[in-house]
């Protein structure tokens, strides 16, 4: 079981949700030190990531973000801080892509 569970739905097709994805990947790489791997597939991808204590995945999907993290046992102290920061950045990142196009 995960001890981190996101979920954000969205209305932007898998190829925007895929750039998406990968930029918050590209991101969360240099900014936390994760190792990303990206697993595409036909109808949804898979990002992998991991550092120590934090091993997680993110589903994309043409209208959903699926993130699940585990937390190890000096990690878990953090979690609430770690759901927030997960919700607000996949939140803003659709917000942000979801808005009027120029």
């Amino acid at each position: 079981m995960s001890d981190v569970q996101f979920q954000q739905s969205h209305n932007l097709g898998l190829p925007k949700a895929r750039e998406l994805a990968q930029r918050w990947a590209d991101g969360a790489a240099a900014k936390m030190g994760l190792t990303c791997k990206h697993q595409a597939g036909d109808d949804q991808d898979l990002i992998a990531f991991e550092r120590s204590g934090v091993n997680g995945t993110m589903k994309v999907t043409a209208n959903s973000f699926d993130v699940n993290i585990k937390l190890g046992l000096m990690m878990k102290a953090f979690k609430p801080m770690i759901e927030a920061e997960i919700a607000k950045n996949v939140s803003r990142m659709v917000e942000k892509a979801s808005g009027p196009q120029a």
